[in-house]
């Protein structure tokens, strides 16, 4: 290990900056016999004059001028790196790195990074769109600082799960289809839906699990005619009356508030599922990552008021 103290070099760099003793002792708060002695100690330990002393202040010798030009390097670096720290403290810096589901990410995550990005815009936002298994996957292995997923997920007994927003899935149809169906009005059974061609999103996806295992709990096998990968593609094949759609009602509320799309009548709903903060351990996280799990938390208190 180098033997160095580093006040040694505080102090040189601030007399050879200021050409003076006392104002180097002013700037560091110390008494100029302190600057002095810390001089003369690094100059015995570097067995070299380091300044002549002169009526108009101190100057660097040929030795001091080299030891000056690395010094000043490396308090540059230092400085640097303080401001840096500072920033972040006050989150005016920063990167915090989040995978999100789709459902998560466009009905969840959005408006609460909108205003985030409002009260602290210089904070750098990395968001990697994956499944819910992905999702986990990136926490555990540190690729991300945090996940937000959907229920249902795996085993996660390394990690801390939040349960935040309550959603269901529902099935819904275009107008021309509910009425071509003769589905208006209808309450159907699972094995009604059958009947009818559906989309649901694919097969590996915690959605896709989720439906299935309903169906199967009442007996029918669910084998949809079309099968997409995400929620959104769903509502494509609805609205252009190919097919019953089965997908959150987070995505499908502002069509269904403007007509677009009809909820089917279930006799037996789908349950319901929730929105999922999964991170690691409270001291595995920076403090900018700490900081952005409050602000979540905060948001999902005010929504729920």
């Amino acid at each position: 290990m180098i033997d160095f103290n580093l006040e040694y070099y505080r102090a040189f760099y601030y007399v050879a900056q200021l050409s003076s003793m006392s104002k180097a002792a002013e700037a560091l708060y110390l008494s100029q016999p302190a600057i002095s002695r810390s001089i003369k100690l690094l100059e015995d330990h570097l067995k070299c004059k380091l300044f002549i002393r002169l009526p108009r202040g101190m100057q660097l010798t040929k030795e001091g001028s080299t030891l000056f030009d690395h010094v000043e390097k490396a308090f540059t670096l230092l400085i640097s790196a303080e401001k840096t720290l500072q920033h972040m403290a006050n989150y005016d810096a920063g990167i915090i790195n989040i995978s999100a589901t789709e459902t998560a990410l466009y009905h969840f995550l959005l408006p609460i990074i909108e205003n985030f990005k409002e009260k602290y815009p210089n904070i750098y936002i990395n968001i990697s769109g994956s499944s819910s298994p992905e999702t986990i996957q990136m926490v555990q292995s540190g690729a991300v600082d945090l996940a937000i997923a959907v229920t249902p997920i795996g085993d996660v007994d390394d990690l801390v799960v939040t349960e935040t927003l309550e959603f269901h899935d529902i099935f819904i149809a275009a107008p021309l289809f509910v009425k071509r169906e003769s589905l208006n009005g209808k309450k159907l059974k699972a094995k009604d839906i059958g009947n009818y061609p559906v989309i649901a999103v694919e097969k590996g996806t915690s959605a896709r699990r989720h439906i299935d295992a309903w169906f199967e709990r009442q007996g029918v096998f669910f084998e949809p005619a079309y099968s997409v990968r995400t929620s959104s593609m769903v509502l494509q094949f609805v609205i252009r009356n190919l097919a019953i759609g089965i997908l959150p009602n987070l995505i499908a509320d502002q069509l269904l508030k403007q007509k677009e799309i009809l909820e089917l009548s279930m006799e037996n709903p789908i349950p319901n599922r929730h929105i999922l903060v999964i991170c690691k351990e409270d001291s595995q996280l920076t403090p900018l990552t700490r900081h952005f799990l409050d602000f979540i938390f905060d948001a999902v208190a005010h929504r729920e008021q």
